[in-house]
C-alpha cells in the first residue's frame, strides 16, 4: 500500500510540475495551467496519509494548507486573472498561517520539542512549499526557486523515511523547477525592458 502511495503521490507532483512549467512556453496556456493544478490537487492526499503516517505532522499540515491556494491557482486560471480578491487572498493567509501554527503546535507536543532532524527538515518545507504554491498562483517567478527549497527539503526527509520513490520524485522534479525558474526570470527581465523602453518614448 505504501508503495503504491509513494508512486501515486510522486506520479502527480511531478507530473504537475511539468505541465506547469510547459505552460510557461506556450501563448494558450490556460488549459496546460487547469490541467496542472488538478493533477497537482490529485496527488495531494497521498501525500497526506503518508506524511501523516510516518507522524510528520508538520509536513502533513503544510500539504493539506497548500489546498486553498491550488484552489486560487485554477480560479485565477480558469478565469484568466493574476489578481485575487482581497478577501478571499487574505483568507489563504491566515487558513495556511493557522495549518502551519497548528502542525508545529501538534509536532512539538508529540517529540516534546523540536528534537529530530525531520522536524527541522519539516520547517524548512514549510517555507519551500507554502510560499511556493502562493507565489506560483500570482505567477512570481521565484515561486519556482522556494519550490527547489521544498523539493530538496523533502528529498532529504523521504529519504531518511525510507521511501526511496518519493526521494528520487523529488530531486528529479528540480529539473522543470529551474526551467520555470529560468523562464520566468527571463520573461521578467523582458517585461521590465519593455516596460522601461515605453517610458523613455514617453518622454
Amino acid at each position: 500500500m505504501e508503495t503504491f502511495l509513494q508512486y501515486w503521490g510522486g506520479v502527480g507532483y511531478f507530473l504537475a510540475k511539468v505541465l506547469l512549467v510547459r505552460a510557461e512556453f506556450v501563448e494558450k496556456d490556460r488549459s496546460l495551467r487547469l490541467i496542472g493544478w488538478f493533477v497537482y490537487l490529485l496527488g495531494l492526499p497521498a501525500w497526506v496519509i503518508l506524511l501523516a503516517g510516518r507522524q510528520n505532522w508538520i509536513a502533513a499540515a503544510i500539504e493539506t494548507a497548500g489546498v486553498p491556494a491550488i484552489i486560487l491557482g485554477i480560479t485565477m486560471t480558469w478565469k484568466q486573472n493574476n489578481n485575487p480578491n482581497r478577501i478571499v487572498d487574505w483568507s489563504i493567509r491566515i487558513f495556511t498561517f493557522s495549518m502551519i501554527i497548528l502542525g508545529v503546535l501538534y509536532s512539538v507536543h508529540l517529540f516534546n520539542g523540536i528534537r529530530t532532524i525531520s522536524q527541522i527538515l519539516e520547517i524548512i518545507i514549510i517555507f519551500g512549499y507554502l510560499v511556493s504554491n502562493y507565489l506560483l498562483a500570482k505567477r512570481n517567478p521565484f515561486a519556482w526557486l522556494m519550490f527547489m527549497v521544498g523539493l530538496v527539503s523533502m528529498s532529504i526527509l523521504m529519504y531518511i523515511q525510507d521511501k526511496p520513490v518519493l526521494s528520487i520524485q523529488q530531486l528529479v522534479s528540480l529539473i522543470p523547477a529551474i526551467i520555470g525558474f529560468v523562464k520566468n526570470m527571463n520573461q521578467a527581465k523582458l517585461n521590465k525592458t519593455n516596460i522601461n523602453n515605453v517610458q523613455q518614448s514617453g518622454i
